[in-house]
């Protein structure tokens, strides 16, 4: 029955009290047969449910062809100047090669991220080998709070919110990093974007800062690269891919497992510019490549992006309703179904977070913002769920 659970993604980090053994649709059960309500969906990868049959079928049987397809498939919900594809096992993998044929192509040796998501591991395996040349600046904070990594110059830092500035700020948030990016603008060949941050707490993006942001990169000779590992597939309502939502024009797309409901894959999909660098590559198996289009196919046939839209502003009111008030919470946020709630401290984040379990609720956490509870269910919950998820929070709450 382990086949169950879904591969070969770990349902980590939830509570290392509990051992599961079998999953299906948004539950997970451990040895006792005891089902828990799962709202991490293993970091989100697990956008159609755990053990779809129909994706399961796809897996073990796949069409020689399905690597075709999916390219064909997913260029049909593209922007049509994004043609050239590159497949791998990893979104990691993905965005690398992103990075490095950015820099190939450019001559500049810097890769600025603003996220500290997935980002973050695959940089941190790049600079060790290539420190000089290959050393990232991180944000946790679309406007303000970044953060130096191995990086000769100071951070910037601000006190304003997100939350205070909302959309309403007109791009003034890019304002106070204008001079940094300036100085960097002839030794930067890209710039990382995730559309809705992920592990960095889901924060909900100003789109004039992203405006300004594709703005600069046009002007200094910057490719754009959209990360839609944690934020693509849907997760963020309405559209398939979060730069959708933002009306700009990324150079290169990085697509990570949700794509395949989980199973081993990624995608880095370029402009036209760089046809002559892009080589294919073919260590995805077919296998993942007919997953993913089983879970293309899932998500079509279930409306599931009308739903995670809908479904997550439900989610976000209920959460308001019920915890809004509470004294522990700071914040709750979100686009679609990737909401966060930000607590006061790391502490009361880490007691809800295993009290929640006992209850028979997984949830996320931040490996960033640790002070944070990370609720990424798969986009098949439903409204009835979600009344049980938000009840089970209040319980644990002290």
């Amino acid at each position: 029955m382990r086949e169950f659970i879904m591969r070969p993604m770990s349902v980590l980090p939830c509570s290392r009290r509990l051992s599961f053994v079998r999953a299906e649709g948004c539950h997970l059960f451990d040895e006792s047969g005891k089902s828990y309500l799962d709202t991490f969906a293993a970091n989100g990868n697990v956008v159609a449910g755990h053990a779809s049959l129909e994706i399961q079928d796809s897996y073990r049987s796949p069409a020689a062809d399905a690597g075709q397809q999916l390219v064909r498939e997913i260029s049909r919900m593209l922007p049509g100047y994004l043609e050239h594809f590159q497949l791998f096992q990893s979104g990691v993998a993905a965005i690398r090669a992103a990075c490095s044929l950015s820099r190939r192509f450019r001559n500049k040796p810097y890769v600025i991220g603003i996220s500290e998501d997935i980002v973050q591991n695959s940089f941190l395996v790049v600079s060790s080998s290539d420190e000089e040349n290959f050393t990232p600046l991180f944000s946790i904070d679309t406007h303000f709070e970044l953060v130096s990594h191995n990086f000769s110059h100071p951070p910037v830092t601000g006190q304003k919110r997100l939350s205070e500035l909302g959309k309403s700020c007109r791009g003034a948030c890019l304002c106070s990093l204008e001079t940094f990016f300036a100085d960097l603008a002839d030794q930067t060949a890209a710039i990382v974007i995730e559309p809705s941050i992920g592990v960095g707490g889901s924060i909900e993006p100003c789109r004039n800062f992203f405006g300004k942001l594709e703005e600069f990169c046009r002007a200094n000779g910057i490719d754009l690269i959209a990360n839609e590992t944690q934020c693509g597939i849907g997760r963020t309502g309405s559209r398939m891919f979060g730069f959708q939502l933002l009306n700009i024009h990324p150079d290169i797309v990085c697509i990570g497992p949700s794509l395949a409901n989980g199973y081993p894959i990624g995608i880095a999909v370029y402009e036209d510019h760089f046809g002559g660098l892009v080589e294919p590559v073919s260590a995805t198996a077919c296998s993942s490549c007919a997953a993913a289009l089983a879970t293309l196919r899932t998500i079509e046939r279930l409306d599931l992006l009308r739903r995670s839209e809908q479904l997550g502003e439900v989610f976000k009111d209920t959460l308001h309703r019920l915890l809004g008030n509470h004294g522990l919470i700071r914040q709750i946020r979100g686009l679609g179904m990737m909401i966060e709630i930000e607590f006061n401290s790391v502490e009361a984040a880490t007691d809800l977070h295993h009290r929640a379990s006992e209850l028979g609720l997984i949830t996320g956490t931040g490996s960033v913002r640790q002070n944070i509870i990370r609720l990424t269910p798969p986009l098949i919950f439903t409204g009835d769920m979600t009344e049980e998820a938000c009840r089970i929070l209040l319980a644990a709450l002290p």
